[in-house]
């Protein structure tokens, strides 16, 4: 500021960072919301308090219901009618949840929330602790989502597909009418739909364990303090806040919840689930039937030892089953999960049948990998398309050797294009097959890539699935499960290991599980998996990630902080200064 008028002295201040937001704070650039500071007293031999920050769930309420509350309840439509809205859709797949016991009458006075927690990328190679809060109504439109849908059609040309119950009819024409509109909280700056609560470093937490859990334990107590207390706003209106989930990877919930039956459970006979037994000496989790084994042990026992019970399992949710707080992440699921098992599975399997071989090549499996790979550069060429993974190899399949379970290491994005390479490829090799002998064999992964792509549907629908299209998304999950134990047999006949079983399967049929008890009970609409899933999440945790290594050592959990504020004033006043028009941003005219 002092260049544009000519002058080039060094700052006057020794502390450039802090002059610097006092500076834009002075112009505007703040949020007034306050950050807390929390004293965490450190084991021998250090003896030293510690001072982390954070940010209440209370105050990011208060904020924005007063300031800008199309951020927490939708583009369309007010508060009132939003919130009233959804929490009656909401009743008819988790009538036990406790606000419609302690808000019942006021529901258009509650705003939903869900919880994510994940670690980044920090400095010098450590991890970044970053837990934050959302709405799961998204404050911006996409017109798209009405206009893609066929899943009406395609249930019609498929009518061996039961109806899995029928509409109970039990909500209003004025409530159909706003969750009809309401969308995923997918679009825009994550910046704009994400509320950081706080952000530690590595270097902290691993070194003093106990930070996080008085940070979560802090945070608990306002959530409930939120959900029974509520805030009121300048207008003297009040608010409340129901968290609806915790979502993020399996790792997460593992350390959030301290969970005993989680994926980390290795061997024969261990339960791997924290929704049911799933694992154990009775239940299969293998078991993709109508109606599996495991479906009576749902909700029957605790997770995490009830002696030592995780800081979250305080936040009010449902005193039934509290563990039906940790929500299934689609993308982690799919994306990171069953589609890399099967990339991993198709490829291995038609490298090794000699699918992509020629008359004279060599049938190593390094030169196959480097054939099959040239054959993938040159269709994502011919599409226009620009994949962030450079080779194939063993490593990057996870094969030590020919005896190892192959699965793609590959982020979500790339799981995606090799899916959809596998997809042309089959398509050739079904047709014009160079090995005899495997036709069957072929249409079968064919019909598992296409389901597995096809389950992107998501994508393309709002926050509630009418139900055709809840019908239409079980049972591609389901397909997607079912082939792939098919493709196992086949697998273990041909004397190839591929296609294994993991707990991320199970988890996918939960999701789906989930859709069909939702439908047999009566739902006119259903709440979207959508909803849970993380691509947002991954976006504002690398941008936090980010801005951690990017501001002073000794003050990063707090300039983190003060940086988002920053840029959220900046976003939001973009924001206000442009507006739609037939669906082309137009600034407006000063």
């Amino acid at each position: 500021m002092k260049a544009v008028h000519g002058n080039l002295a060094k700052p006057d201040g020794k502390n450039s960072t802090r002059d610097m937001h006092r500076v834009f704070g002075d112009l505007g650039y703040f949020l007034p919301i306050p950050i807390q500071t929390m004293e965490h007293h450190t084991q021998v031999p250090d003896h030293q308090a510690l001072t982390t920050y954070h940010v209440n769930p209370e105050d990011w309420v208060l904020h924005w219901m007063a300031d800008c509350p199309s951020l927490l309840c939708g583009w369309d439509g007010g508060p009132a009618e939003n919130f009233s809205a959804f929490w009656h859709c909401y009743h008819q797949s988790h009538p036990g949840h406790e606000v419609f016991s302690k808000h019942q009458g006021r529901l258009h006075k509650v705003v939903p929330l869900v919880i994510h927690g994940d670690e980044g990328r920090g400095v010098k190679r450590t991890n970044f602790m970053v837990v934050s809060m959302e709405s799961p109504i998204g404050s911006l439109d996409d017109p798209t989502a009405t206009t893609s849908c066929s899943c009406k059609s395609d249930l019609e040309k498929r009518s061996c597909i039961p109806s899995y119950g029928t509409d109970a009819n039990t909500l209003s024409q004025e409530v159909l009418r706003v969750a009809k509109k309401q969308m995923t909280n997918y679009k825009g700056h994550s910046y704009l739909s994400h509320w950081l609560l706080f952000g530690v470093g590595g270097w902290l937490y691993k070194k003093h364990p106990h930070i996080i859990d008085e940070l979560m334990t802090k945070l608990a107590t306002n959530f409930h303090r939120l959900f029974h207390e509520g805030v009121t706003l300048p207008d003297g209106s009040q608010y409340f806040g129901a968290v609806i989930g915790i979502k993020g990877d399996m790792d997460f919930h593992k350390k959030a919840m301290r969970l005993t039956r989680s994926y980390s459970n290795l061997g024969n006979d261990i339960e791997i689930c924290h929704h049911c037994k799933a694992g154990g000496p009775h239940y299969g989790f293998e078991d993709y039937s109508e109606n599996p084994a495991w479906e009576e042990s749902l909700y029957q026992e605790r997770p995490w030892p009830l002696e030592d019970p995780p800081p979250f399992s305080l936040v009010p949710y449902d005193r039934q089953c509290p563990e039906r707080i940790l929500q299934g992440d689609i993308f982690h699921i799919v994306k990171l999960g069953v589609a890399r098992d099967i990339i991993g599975g198709c490829l291995i399997l038609l490298l090794r049948l000699g699918f992509m071989d020629y008359p004279g090549s060599t049938t190593n499996i390094d030169d196959r990998f480097q054939r099959s790979h040239s054959y993938f550069a040159m269709w994502c060429r011919a599409q226009g398309k620009s994949p962030g993974l450079r080779k194939f190899s063993k490593a990057f399949f996870n094969m030590k050797s020919l005896v190892s379970a192959p699965w793609a290491n590959c982020k979500g994005s790339d799981s995606v294009l090799l899916l959809q390479w596998l997809s042309f490829t089959l398509k050739l090799y079904i047709q014009n097959p160079p090995v005899q002998g495997h036709t069957v064999l072929l249409k079968n992964m064919l019909q598992v890539v296409d389901e597995c792509l096809a389950l992107r549907m998501l994508h393309t629908h709002r926050l509630w699935l009418p139900r055709q299209c809840a019908v239409i998304f079980y049972v591609r999950a389901m397909t997607v499960l079912r082939g792939y134990a098919v493709l196992g047999r086949a697998a273990v006949g041909l004397h190839i290991r591929a296609f294994i079983q993991k707990p991320k399967h199970h988890g996918l049929h939960h999701l789906a599980f989930q859709l069909k008890q939702d439908l047999l009970r009566g739902s006119t609409l259903l709440l979207s998996p959508q909803s849970m899933a993380c691509e947002m999440n991954e976006d504002f945790l690398g941008r936090i990630s980010r801005l951690s290594r990017r501001v002073g050592f000794r003050l990063c959990n707090l300039r983190v902080i003060e940086r988002y504020f920053l840029k959220i004033t900046c976003l939001l006043k973009v924001r206000r200064n442009v507006k739609v028009w037939k669906g082309k941003r137009v600034k407006k005219k000063s």
